[in-house]
């Protein structure tokens, strides 16, 4: 900071004031983090005592109070945690606000923790999550409103004030009014990529905080444009949502599904710091593999990307398959033939024991196809068998009794029989007290396995055979297909046969096979979520989202994406109305075309791009924030050293300029090879980056264009060696997605400018060879 910046915060009236204000919440939060520290050594005694008194005779009351201390350390040390965190920083802004009920003026430090007095109960930092924060937010000097809790509050705001503070000094102030342009969002943005997702709570915009504290009870869409903050949105809203629903909702309860495991590494830093943990962070497929149970073997989900790009697109037949696949159509094909198999499931013969009708056949239809249809399928034969297992249990006694009655008064008749000869009244009561023990055993042996027998004839397939079969004959196709023709059902089925021959399963099996199991069998408790995040979502079908909704019986969906990055939408999303419309249309739907990634020179090159979209895309409105023009090298392929040489003295100056977040993207993996290969013997540290690896610290990553996919860096360089791009849907987006990623700084390298689909000069700086 400037002597002269520095001059200036000083010279601000409430300088001093403010200066003492933080000096008083750094000593408070000092006080509580010694008093926890304390606390934490109490408990842990306290544990140690409870755990030596624990006996085999009587255990109970010790193991209450190992479990209650075991619960109150893990408060503190998470509170702990929290406090240390923040303590160099701990509040980014204040609001003065009068309420029109109290009529009195309150002065409010908003930050990531809430912290009260101890003494007093007066805030001394207002947690950004609560409803008095969304004035912060969303209001204006004046007359403001905000909901707290169903029931809306006024009042009238007279300040709006932000911070810089860094490492517990206090840098700058800045007070907010119509006219003043937020120099805080500015600064954030023109800051590093490593550290902005973390600090992006204290520059949330008005239509970011609309979507992160909309209902909560509602699902909720946004397609927001690149660098519109959608990632970070969603991670915020997780936040809210534990804020405002934790006591309900534990966060074991909530799932955020991001697009790889890099992702999730990218984002791992930041839940913490919003007070978020144990959530399930996981990629589609890992939680699908997991849920389903079984060793899937699924080819790579990447596999067919790098086919249309290597063949332009001109294989039809599997991107077909695959938007089949990923339709509501193929979901209302799956749900006809698991009615078929719940018709044929259903129970029709009586329930019977030794020729007596224990239950009739129609009862326990009626049970199993409408009384039972809160449960799976497969459940609901188990319950019928339950419920056939007591009614023997409780019958049996009954039978042996009425045949005891039978026989005995049959006996006396026959004992006291006087018309009949001795010797023919034995013979009577020999036979029957023979036929009585003989039914007497027939009913003991049947009652044993009656129940297995009858249950017997329920066929409980698993889910993959059942998948195999319906999938492999295009016979069942066209019994249970509305929509496709004679020829489409053969070449489905042929294709599905020839993936299950080499014994694997696509990403697009993984939504039927979820949604029958969850039909048949059930998703385990486990693995049922009640809020879900899903970021990248452009990425999945609409039979995904069907399922996955259906599958947790949940409508708490958190929905964010961006059409102009779907690389994949050969698996059949192009369009956000069949979400909204037919699978979840209770959903507030929301748009985000403010891009506060990238400056305004680089925006423009990408927005030019973007226009080449044979679809309605709408141009992105990047925040003004200016830079350099994107440059443009001109290289020659052939001369591999010069090439080599280029980079490294454009990633110098790069790093010269402070800015250490840098990647080269290429094409395809097989151009990333490349480029690795050129950069093998660099003097620079080169990491060829791969789905499932970590970023190194430090290291100029090499990474692929659909991997680049919800990253940002400081600074990007793509280069072209030789796959340059083509004017199709597919390239046209992965080449937007590319231009997306940096905040500051873009190099194109190639041979022409028509290897990044490029005709217009005066969006570009040019640089000779």
């Amino acid at each position: 900071m400037s002597s002269k910046d520095q001059n200036s915060v000083r010279n601000h009236k409430d300088y001093q004031a403010e200066v003492e204000r933080l000096e008083f919440s750094k000593e408070y939060i000092k006080t509580v983090l010694d008093i926890s520290k304390g606390n934490k050594e109490f408990f842990v005694e306290n544990m140690r005592q409870s755990f030596a008194e624990l006996n085999s005779k009587d255990s109970s009351t010790s193991y209450t109070d190992l479990l209650a201390n075991a619960s109150f350390l893990e408060l503190a040390e998470t509170e702990l945690k929290r406090l240390e965190a923040v303590i160099g920083k701990p509040y980014f802004s204040r609001i003065d606000f009068t309420s029109d009920s109290t009529k009195k003026e309150e002065t409010l430090y908003i930050g990531k923790v809430s912290l009260f007095d101890r003494v007093t109960q007066q805030p001394i930092i207002v947690d950004w999550r609560s409803p008095i924060a969304n004035v912060y937010y969303d209001g204006r000097l004046g007359e403001v409103s905000y909901d707290a809790y169903g029931e809306m509050q006024t009042g009238y705001l007279s300040l709006k004030r932000q911070y810089d503070i860094v490492d517990g000094l206090l840098k700058e102030i800045r007070d907010i009014d119509l006219t003043t342009h937020d120099e805080l969002l500015q600064k954030s943005l023109s800051g590093k990529a490593d550290n902005r997702l973390t600090e992006i709570v204290a520059t949330i915009q008005n239509e970011q905080n609309e979507v992160i504290r909309a209902s909560l009870t509602h699902p909720i869409i946004v397609q927001g444009a690149a660098g519109s903050g959608k990632t970070t949105i969603a991670l915020h809203r997780i936040s809210y949502f534990l804020y405002s629903f934790g006591f309900q909702f534990p966060p074991e309860k909530l799932m955020i599904l991001a697009p790889n495991r890099l992702f999730i590494d990218y984002i791992s830093a930041v839940l913490p710091e919003l007070g978020v943990n144990k959530i399930n962070q996981t990629t589609f497929i890992d939680f699908m593999r997991g849920c389903l149970g079984q060793k899937l073997k699924l080819f790579s989900p990447n596999s067919k990307l790098m086919k249309l790009l290597e063949g332009n697109g001109t294989n039809k037949t599997f991107q077909w398959v695959s938007s089949y696949k990923g339709s509501l159509q193929f979901k209302e094909l799956i749900n006809r033939y698991v009615n078929e198999l719940e018709s044929n499931l259903s129970p029709k013969e009586d329930f019977v024991l030794e020729n007596s009708v224990l239950i009739k056949g129609k009862r326990l239809r009626t049970l199993f196809l409408k009384e039972y249809t809160y449960l799976p399928i497969y459940k609901r034969l188990g319950k019928i068998k339950s419920l056939l297992e007591e009614d023997v249990k409780k019958k049996k006694s009954m039978m042996l009794s009425n045949l005891n009655n039978k026989y005995e008064e049959a006996l006396d008749k026959a004992l006291y029989n006087t018309k009949w000869e001795p010797e023919k009244r034995k013979q009577k009561v020999i036979t029957l007290m023979e036929k009585k023990e003989q039914r007497k055993k027939r009913i003991e042996q049947e009652s044993k396995v009656a129940v297995k027998k009858y249950m017997e004839a329920f066929d409980m397939k698993d889910i993959l055979i059942l998948y195999k079969e319906l999938m492999s004959s295009p016979e069942k196709i066209q019994k249970h297909s509305t929509t496709l023709t004679d020829q489409e059902c053969q070449i489905l089925s042929k294709y599905c046969r020839r993936i299950f021959e080499r014994g694997a399963y696509e990403l697009e099996d993984l939504a039927p096979l979820f949604y029958m199991k969850a039909k048949l069998e059930g998703i385990d408790e486990k693995y049922k979520m009640r809020s879900v995040f899903i970021d990248e979502a452009q990425d999945y079908s609409y039979f995904q989202f069907a399922a996955l909704k259906e599958g947790f019986e949940t409508e708490l969906f958190t929905i964010v994406g961006d059409l102009a990055q779907g690389i994949h939408s050969y698996r059949g999303l192009n369009s956000w109305t069949p979400v909204v419309k037919e699978i979840f249309p209770n959903a507030i739907y929301k748009t985000l075309q403010k891009s506060y990634r990238t400056t305004v020179e680089i925006m423009n090159l990408a927005n030019d791009i973007l226009r080449l979209i044979d679809q309605d895309m709408p141009k992105v409105e990047p925040v003004i924030r200016h830079g350099q023009k994107p440059s443009y090298r001109t290289i020659d392929p052939a001369n591999l050293e010069q090439v080599k040489l280029q980079l490294e003295q454009d990633i110098s100056s790069l790093k010269d300029e402070e800015l250490h977040s840098i990647a080269i993207i290429g094409r395809t993996d097989r151009e990333c090879q490349r480029l690795q290969q050129l950069l093998g013997n660099s003097h620079l540290p080169i990491q060829l980056l791969e789905e499932k690896q970590e970023m190194k610290k430090g290291h100029i990553v090499i990474l692929p264009s659909h991997l680049s996919k919800g990253l940002e860096f400081d600074a990007v360089m793509l280069v072209c060696l030789e796959e340059p791009y083509s004017q199709v849907d597919l390239d046209i987006k992965l080449l937007y997605v590319s231009m997306t990623r940096p905040m500051h700084r873009l190099y194109l390298y190639g041979e022409k400018t028509g290897d990044f689909l490029l005709n217009r000069a005066d969006s570009l700086h040019f640089e000779a060879k």
